[in-house]
């Protein structure tokens, strides 16, 4: 199986917004950051591609990476890599962003898209990965504990509460 992360193009529409929707069920999970219902799009990937790129960063977007997780030639699931970090990033959010569909979770797609985005934020400087995941989420904290990040705090907010994490990004 080969797995990478690569920028969204054009031709992912049809498994990209089956995902969107798959998991819209789900509140706590935006498949596909900033999807405006009705939008064209292929103007959704011109605007995370432009962020990942580094052509624009729209408010109150921080800079990043909007990748998609294919294995063998399919849409599986997607990070969002930040770069940078706000307060209400820092705190609740954290480095990266993960999803994997459900009808690909248990493949350890996750564990090789969390490597694979640890490396891709060593690249953009950063050496120290704050991580979050909500705090009812065990397969995430199984996941985030099993790759060796170190449990910091809870993040506790009127309407979340989150684990956070700090992973190095180089092994």
């Amino acid at each position: 199986m080969e797995l990478k992360l690569r920028l969204p193009s054009i031709a992912d529409e049809t498994e990209a917004m089956a995902g969107h929707h798959q998991m819209l069920a789900d509140p706590f999970i935006e498949f596909l950051l900033d999807y405006r219902p009705g939008e064209p799009f292929a103007a959704w990937v011109e605007r995370v591609n432009g962020v990942s790129l580094g052509w624009h960063c729209p408010e109150p977007w921080l800079p990043g990476e909007f990748l998609f997780i294919e294995a063998d030639g399919v849409v599986v699931g997607r990070v969002w890599l930040r770069h940078s970090l706000d307060a209400h990033m820092a705190e609740y959010e954290g480095h990266l962003g993960y999803v994997v569909l459900r009808g690909f979770r248990r493949r350890e797609y996750a564990s090789q898209a969390l490597a694979m985005s640890l490396a891709h934020l060593h690249k953009a400087g950063i050496d120290i990965a704050v991580v979050t995941c909500d705090s009812s989420n065990g397969a995430s904290i199984a996941l985030l504990e099993g790759a060796g990040a170190t449990f910091e705090r809870l993040a506790v907010s009127p309407t979340m509460t989150r684990r956070r994490y700090l992973l190095a990004t180089s092994a």
